[in-house]
């Protein structure tokens, strides 16, 4: 498989899809510690009918792993994927991602809007109450789950410093037995959660742990995001308040919330696929996006 040398690293990546230089392709991102090529398979359909490029994070399997954590950050994520978008000749795409790669995401369209065609933020939030200047209130679930998920994710980093990534793996497995309440319904598995991690260095997690924990609070910028953007979410995703309130920020953007569907693209697949397709058809066809849908 090719790699580019951009932004200084090299970076892995695959096209897939038809090679029609009449659409434009439509570039994802993986999740934190879901490099492509576990991802890959849930992709595919959607290479059917336009092209597809997948590529790793910096930190993340096949791409570079740098060994300095002060090399890793959202900006730079989305810098590394300009970079690379510009390497191998594209000069305009859709963008869009999963968790961590909806944060790359939004970073992306805000630093890159003439590169960007179509945001598509997925299962994730473009802010960070922890880097926040205001305190928040009360009542603000979606500031609530920042502060959480980047307690979260530090203690994640802390615990591969100490204990390393298997053991960190365990702990995870034994957290969410406890805790999560639609665990039984998950399309995930404690096996492929292990392989995916073979796919990852202490380095690398380490790196992206804190790139997540450190990222800019975005949701100030986000007004001045101009493409047409899908936010799409689980109705059992703790992110779902920030999808909402994302969504709200995001002028004339579509929101999307998938019933009966947890964090990940995998619950109700079909969903997931045919929503992406549709926002697609309907950004490309000059059609008006902005609504909600409950799917």
């Amino acid at each position: 498989m090719p790699t580019a040398h951009a932004n200084g690293i090299d970076i892995w990546y695959e096209r897939l899809g038809p090679d029609d230089p009449q659409r434009l392709p439509l570039v994802l991102t993986h999740g934190f510690a879901g490099p492509s090529r576990q991802w890959r398979p849930e992709l595919l359909p959607l290479a059917e009918k336009r092209p597809l490029l997948l590529y790793d994070v910096r930190g993340h399997d096949r791409t570079t792993v740098p060994s300095n954590p002060a090399d890793y950050s959202l900006p730079v994520f989305a810098a590394d994927l300009a970079a690379l978008l510009k390497a191998i000749g594209i000069e305009r795409a859709h963008i869009g991602g999963v968790s961590m790669g909806g944060m790359v995401t939004a970073q992306f369209a805000i630093d890159y809007p003439a590169t960007c065609a179509s945001a598509l933020v997925c299962d994730s939030t473009c802010g960070n109450a922890a880097k926040a200047t205001d305190p928040p209130g009360e009542d603000d679930a979606a500031a609530a789950w920042e502060k959480r998920l980047a307690f979260g994710v530090s203690l994640l980093e802390n615990s591969v410093r100490e204990r390393g990534l298997e053991e960190t793996q365990h702990r995870q497995h034994e957290w969410a037995k406890a805790n999560d309440p639609h665990l039984a319904e998950s399309p995930y598995t404690f096996e492929e959660d292990f392989e995916r991690l073979k796919l990852m260095t202490p380095e690398g997690y380490i790196g992206a742990a804190q790139a997540i924990a450190g990222r800019p609070d975005l949701t100030e910028r986000i007004l001045k995001i101009s493409a047409p953007t899908l936010v799409m979410i689980g109705e059992w995703d703790d992110f779902l308040p920030c999808a909402l309130r994302d969504h709200e920020l995001i002028r004339g953007s579509r929101l999307v919330v998938r019933k009966h569907c947890g964090h990940g693209s995998r619950w109700r697949l079909e969903t997931f696929l045919a929503e992406i397709e549709a926002f697609l058809d309907d950004v490309e066809r000059g059609r008006p996006i902005a609504g909600e849908r409950v799917v």
